[in-house]
């Protein structure tokens, strides 16, 4: 029985790297453990303990990821959106039809004052969320403070869609403010700690690896430390090739050196090692989120 296990680094150079890269390799660790799990059995109970941990910690870290990134309610406020944008699309269309058909000049003039009053909000599906929720609020008060107003919307046929409009434009927005209210909860100083967690749970996680490694079940345990390693090359020449530092969120100019020092041991070496830990504190970063909107847009805030 060999006296020790292959060798490998295991941080290499992620924790220099942005949140998006920190949490999908950790992940791809996680994947590989689990596959370890299935195939070989029940584990040990410390080593299932500490996965548990791991798993736990690099849940944390994704959930949190995801909330700053790419919150789940961006697809819920475009669906606002676009039924924003469709009634007052219709609400116009409403009016327009009344406004240029003089054979009833009772509705003809309804149609105007709807249009007039559209046109003096600035009513526009293409402007930003903001703008265009902010002025079609604007709008809607005036409406509910107006009973002329609203009598024209009712003759030219249209309070379905006006109805529909205020509804969307409240949820619309209600969605924006939960949505900031989420990310600004969101702050640097957690995310440094949960990036700090996952890499203490993972190392500990490979201290525990290494540990059953030496018994008589090395040989399986060192087909996982192999995979592993192959996972870390991988990282390093092909997923990190080019990325930057987790200050610049990712986009770099392509130096991987880091500054930790590679093992000795590689993949396909008769030779071998210990998996060694790191003890570095994670940086802060991450990725960009921006993009637009559906009909209107979020003016490159889109989260």
């Amino acid at each position: 029985m060999l006296s020790n296990t292959l060798q490998a680094k295991p941080y290499y150079n992620i924790r220099e790297k942005g949140n998006d890269y920190h949490v999908n390799f950790y992940l791809r660790v996680k994947g590989r453990f689990e596959s370890f799990a299935t195939s070989f059995g029940t584990l040990p109970t410390l080593l299932q303990g500490q996965l548990t941990c791991f798993d736990n910690a690099i849940a944390a870290e994704d959930d949190f990821f995801k909330v700053t990134t790419a919150s789940e309610l961006t697809g819920t406020i475009k669906e606002w959106d676009v039924k924003r944008d469709n009634n007052t699309s219709s609400l116009r269309a409403m009016a327009e039809a009344y406004a240029m058909n003089p054979s009833d000049a009772a509705k003809q003039q309804a149609g105007k004052k709807v249009i007039d009053m559209m046109r003096h909000y600035k009513l526009n599906i293409n402007d930003n969320y903001e703008l265009q929720g902010s002025r079609t609020l604007q709008f809607c008060q005036a409406v509910d403070a107006d009973s002329t107003a609203q009598q024209a919307i009712a003759a030219v046929g249209a309070t379905v869609f006006y109805t529909a409009l205020k509804d969307a434009n409240e949820h619309c927005r209600a969605f924006i403010d939960q949505r900031n209210a989420d990310r600004a909860a969101a702050s640097q100083e957690k995310m440094i700690n949960l990036r700090k967690a996952t890499d203490n749970e993972y190392a500990h996680l490979l201290m525990i690896t290494n540990a059953y490694a030496l018994t008589d079940e090395q040989q399986r345990y060192n087909t996982l430390l192999q995979q592993l390693i192959e996972d870390v090359n991988y990282y390093e020449k092909v997923v990190f090739a080019g990325s930057g530092s987790a200050a610049d969120g990712g986009s770099g100019t392509g130096d991987n050196s880091g500054t930790d020092t590679p093992g000795t041991d590689t993949p396909g070496t008769d030779t071998p090692g210990t998996v060694t830990p790191g003890t570095d504190n994670p940086p802060s970063g991450g990725g960009d989120d921006s993009g637009g909107g559906s009909g209107g847009t979020e003016g490159g805030d889109e989260y």
